[in-house]
């Protein structure tokens, strides 16, 4: 089904305004530019030598046209989607939900691979762009999550929290499918996501044991977490079981729970 979008244009000098939107059509959700705002940003490319210059260009003077700036891009150079997505992003990151929405809707690669170019361009929007992604493509979830802690592993813990947050129903499959990708920064993630259920005891404890099966065969991670479930009065026992579902030996958990129950 389509409709039509209201005319509107732009000032590229003071005084002189420039058509970049003409009747475009919104064909089941997704703008579909007009061919007068294809042939606009052509221009726009060819004077500036460059589609992500003359993105960038445009997206730094109206920022509030991001979303409209961004479709035509993808319109004019579908091809192009790399650049356009990490022009789009480092110009204005404070739009991301809205650059990921335009990018999501024209289908210009799998969610895994937006998220990822996204990333690459502002890795400190990590946890921006992928709880953007996670709104848009919701059955990629677990994908997004994923791709999303292994390209900025720095920011786990920070993308973990922000989708909890979001998404407080799917603590525990956040938990898990970001602490088996990066491991290495799992104790980190318990903590981040510790500080989200403060007031849930349950929870929380479910959250350590979890991480002790996920983390067993990590050595700093598992002597942290088994401290961290002394200082929750967890049972040893659970502990211990959970460390050897996770691949732990006996001997060696037997010797961390002793180091830390006993003393």
């Amino acid at each position: 089904m389509k409709r039509l979008l209201s005319i509107y244009s732009v000032c590229l000098l003071a005084g002189s305004c420039i058509f970049v939107s003409a009747e475009e059509s919104i064909n089941n959700g997704v703008v579909e530019p007009s061919n007068k705002s294809i042939h606009f940003f052509k221009s726009q490319v060819a004077n500036n030598r460059s589609i992500g210059t003359a993105l960038n260009s445009l997206l730094k003077r109206y920022p509030d046209k991001t979303a409209e700036f961004v479709a035509v891009a993808f319109a004019a150079y579908p091809d192009d989607y790399e650049e356009i997505i990490s022009s789009s992003v480092s110009s204005n990151p404070n739009f991301i939900d809205e650059i990921i929405m335009v990018a999501t809707q024209h289908e210009v690669a799998s969610p895994t691979r937006i998220v990822e170019i996204a990333v690459n361009a502002e890795p400190s929007y990590a946890e921006d762009v992928t709880r953007a992604a996670c709104k848009y493509s919701p059955l990629y979830f677990d994908e997004i999550v994923k791709i999303a802690v292994l390209t900025e592993p720095d920011s786990a813990d920070r993308i973990a929290q922000r989708l909890v947050k979001a998404y407080p129903s799917k603590t525990m499959e956040i938990l898990v499918t970001t602490i088996k990708e990066v491991p290495f920064v799992g104790k980190y993630v318990l903590d981040a996501l510790l500080a989200t259920v403060l007031d849930d005891e349950d929870k929380s404890n479910d959250m350590i044991i979890i991480s002790v099966e996920q983390l067993a065969q990590h050595p700093d991670a598992i002597e942290r977490l088994v401290e961290l479930a002394q200082q929750h009065q967890i049972d040893s026992e659970k502990v211990r079981s959970s460390a050897l579902k996770g691949g732990l030996d006996e001997a060696s958990i037997a010797a961390i729970i002793e180091r830390h129950y006993l003393d």
